[in-house]
């Protein structure tokens, strides 16, 4: 990959087309977190790995616009690319909208791919660059005649999500969106966000790693639901099950065709905030559209009896893998040393050794030393540390169960610790406990909760840039909302049934990186005379290593709460054990005093 090349090659095309800048915003036509091959177009000009950023071109510069999660990352992949690194979320951050409207001339053309950028971006650029009479040229995709080996349209077999792992039949999904759309005086709604569709029509796919979906669009209208797929990628019996639950299909790239045939006096409903601007552009051209904040997320938020125990299956199987892998670490490290991709493989191996075992549910973060104050760290075979038995190693992990998704991260002690270490391991433990033990009043938002698990930090002037949790979705994407646990405002109250992490974290570069994450279910706790209150069941069963607290600074009832919960990993897991792995967990679950 030779990135000043591609930008020469790519400012070249721009001066042919008049385009002063050019925006690669990094998603694709579905606002996807992690991206299908041919869409990597933001990894494939700039070298950075991480899920979020935009990068901006133009004739003199070149920047890529990340938040505090990737900082040290960036700096790290954009070395020598000619592309600088921008900022966001920190005192004075200056988004690429702003940025473009300071730089650019007047009366000049800002180009985009209005397939991959959302309305409310665009939107919000155009604003910002009216007034200096600064156009948008819809381009679809400059990138286009320089990427001559993009990867091909992912054909992945699409599989249906019975019944016995949903609890809830597609059918009766498309009843509920039914409603919304009666309710909200609409005929017909457009869905492009791949894990919407997915949890809708019960279906799931492997067209991008780690997120079980298939690269689609839908649309519910008053009497027939419709699928755009390739449908090379739909076998005649799932189309059968699809037909069946009255799912009809549509090539994907006939969406279009499909509108050009439809009623000009229906009226659509659209999620502005994740539909792309080329298909929302065709929409208003030709119906009455209503821009609305699409059900699904909240509806799939809030999960059912049948997927929370998928649920906890999920994290007692993973607990049984995570224990054989910090068992087979142990062992391996007295005597050589492994590298961080032989350890993430190897506990990948742990895990796939289930039948129901899917894939990793995003990419191993396996980091030890200093490489973990990177949060978002990823070891790679030309960059990556041989971990030995002393100092931290930090691995955020989490697998695709057909009946579940996990999401833990451990910070484990493989030998001699400074007091500095001891003393931010236990502060980031202590913050998790106590969001973990916490009773909240129904209506609380996540940023009303978040500095219950960042106290013990702030009181010792520390803290961490990333929020406290997301979202997670069953069988589908590990991150998702429309809940979240943070200190800015997400206007989403936290109900019975959310799935979430609870994952404080403590960052030191050049030194060390802490994060403790398991998985939280939102459940009702009591009702009184002072209204109703909410608790957490805790779902994620893995051990936390006690030798490397200073216990003097957990107070009783947080010493209480680890005994309980290691003593509760041991019950659990061990009866799926070898003797000598069961009697090494004994070891490590022993209650502190």
């Amino acid at each position: 990959m030779n990135i000043p090349e591609n930008l020469r090659e790519l400012r070249r095309i721009m001066d042919r087309e008049n385009i002063a800048a050019y925006i690669i915003s990094g998603t694709d036509p579905h606002n996807s977190e992690y991206l299908p091959a041919p869409w990597q177009q933001r990894k494939w000009i700039s070298g950075f790995t991480g899920s979020f950023g935009t990068v901006v071109v133009t004739a003199n510069d070149a920047g890529l616009w990340t938040d505090t999660r990737y900082f040290i990352q960036a700096e790290l992949e954009l070395a020598g690319s000619g592309i600088k690194l921008h900022k966001l979320r920190i005192p004075g951050a200056v988004d690429y909208p702003q940025w473009l409207a300071e730089v650019l001339e007047p009366n000049t053309k800002v180009g985009i791919d209005g397939f991959c950028m959302s309305v409310s971006d665009v939107r919000n650029l155009k604003n910002t660059l009216a007034p200096k009479n600064i156009s948008i040229q819809e381009q679809t995709d400059l990138l286009g005649e320089m990427w001559l080996d993009r990867p091909a349209f992912p054909m992945g077999k699409l599989i249906r999500l019975d019944t016995k792992y949903a609890g809830e039949t597609a059918a009766s999904k498309i009843a509920k969106v039914r409603e919304f759309i009666r309710r909200n005086q609409g005929n017909a709604m457009l869905f492009s966000c791949l894990d919407e569709i997915a949890w809708l029509y019960n279906i799931r796919c492997n067209d991008i790693s780690y997120n079980p979906v298939a690269i689609s669009y839908a649309i519910v209208e008053e009497s027939k639901a419709h699928l755009f797929i390739k449908l090379d990628k739909v076998s005649r019996e799932v189309a059968g099950q699809l037909e069946a639950d009255g799912i009809e299909l549509h090539d994907y790239h006939h969406l279009f065709l499909f509108l050009d045939e439809q009623d000009k006096d229906n009226r659509y409903l659209v999620d502005t905030n994740t539909c792309n601007y080329a298909v929302f552009n065709y929409l208003a051209k030709k119906f009455n559209v209503r821009e609305i904040e699409s059900p699904i997320p909240l509806m799939k938020s809030v999960k059912n009896e049948i997927e929370l125990e998928g649920f906890r299956l999920a994290c007692r199987k993973d607990g049984v893998a995570l224990t054989k892998f910090y068992y087979w670490l142990e062992n391996k490290l007295s005597t050589q040393t492994i590298t961080e991709i032989e350890a993430a493989e190897q506990l990948t191996k742990f895990r796939a050794e289930d039948k129901e075992y899917i894939s990793d549910s995003f990419g191993c973060i396996s980091a030890y030393g200093k490489n973990a104050a990177l949060p978002h760290y990823s070891a790679t075979p030309e960059q990556q540390s041989d971990i030995h038995p002393k100092g931290l190693y930090l691995v955020d992990s989490g697998a695709q169960y057909m009946h579940g998704t996990t999401d833990i991260t451990r910070t484990m002690p493989l030998g001699e610790l400074t007091s500095l270490e001891k003393e931010d391991y236990t502060l980031v433990l202590k913050g998790m406990i106590d969001l973990s033990m916490l009773y909240f009043p129904k209506g609380s938002k996540g940023c009303n909760i978040d500095v219950v698990a960042r106290l013990p930090l702030y009181m010792n002037l520390r803290n961490f840039g990333h929020g406290t949790g997301h979202g997670v979705g069953h069988f589908l994407n590990v991150h998702e909302g429309p809940q979240s646990i943070r200190p800015d405002l997400k206007n989403q109250e936290m109900l019975p049934g959310m799935v979430t992490s609870n994952e404080p974290g403590l960052y030191r570069e050049g030194s060390h990186g802490i994060r403790h994450e398991n998985l939280i279910v939102c459940q009702p706790k009591a009702i009184n005379e002072f209204g109703e209150f909410y608790q957490f069941e805790t779902i994620t069963l893995c051990y936390f290593d006690t030798s490397a607290l200073l216990v003097e600074l957990l107070t009783k009832e947080e010493i209480s709460w680890l005994n309980a919960y290691n003593e509760r990993v041991y019950q659990e897991v061990s009866p799926y054990l070898e003797e000598q792995v069961k009697t090494w967990l004994r070891d490590k679950t022993k209650a502190i005093l």
